[in-house]
């Protein structure tokens, strides 16, 4: 597999990582309290992933929550890529789907990127201004030439705010 190929299989990976955070039922056991207080002008407006480095550009208004992502790769966005979640408060958590377009690489004989939009779930389950943190879907099994989602899995995730200088902001609490 070729580096272009390998670098938008680790992409898809990843984007499909975020996008099941925010629809779980696997977290329901003792579930962390939201912070309802924490508004949008009180929030940073870029985070950032610990376990995959994508910068997201985060929005909570009211009972919703949005978040894009940034820092997708030139090559990625000339061809049209994006991810997108967005999230409606139910109790405690964030609950919604993420939308993404990502050219996937096909196996031989194709063997060309393709461009598959989907949908995945996603949640968010604790947000305050150094951290959210949540769960959602992401792919296990693909079939690239139907752009079909044959098996997922449920990921965690962890974003803190990006600082000044592109790293993550670490709390020390």
């Amino acid at each position: 597999m070729s580096a272009k190929a390998s670098f938008i299989v680790v992409l898809v990976c990843v984007v499909l990582v975020a996008g099941s955070l925010l629809f779980s039922s696997e977290n329901q056991g003792a579930a962390k309290p939201a912070a309802s207080t924490a508004k949008s002008s009180a929030l940073p407006e870029v985070w950032k992933s610990a376990s995959t480095g994508k910068e997201y550009r985060v929005k909570v208004e009211g009972d919703r929550f949005a978040a894009e992502w940034v820092n997708i790769p030139p090559e990625a966005a000339k061809e049209g890529a994006y991810t997108r979640t967005e999230c409606r408060r139910s109790g405690t958590r964030w609950i919604g789907t993420t939308r993404f377009s990502l050219p996937f690489p096909c196996p031989p004989p194709n063997g060309k990127l393709k461009m598959c939009p989907l949908i995945l779930r996603f949640e968010v389950d604790f947000i305050s201004p150094d951290r959210i943190t949540g769960g959602g879907e992401s792919l296990r099994g693909f079939e690239c030439s139907t752009c079909e989602v044959k098996e997922t899995a449920w990921r965690p995730f962890s974003w803190t705010p990006k600082s000044t200088d592109g790293k993550a902001v670490t709390s020390h609490k």
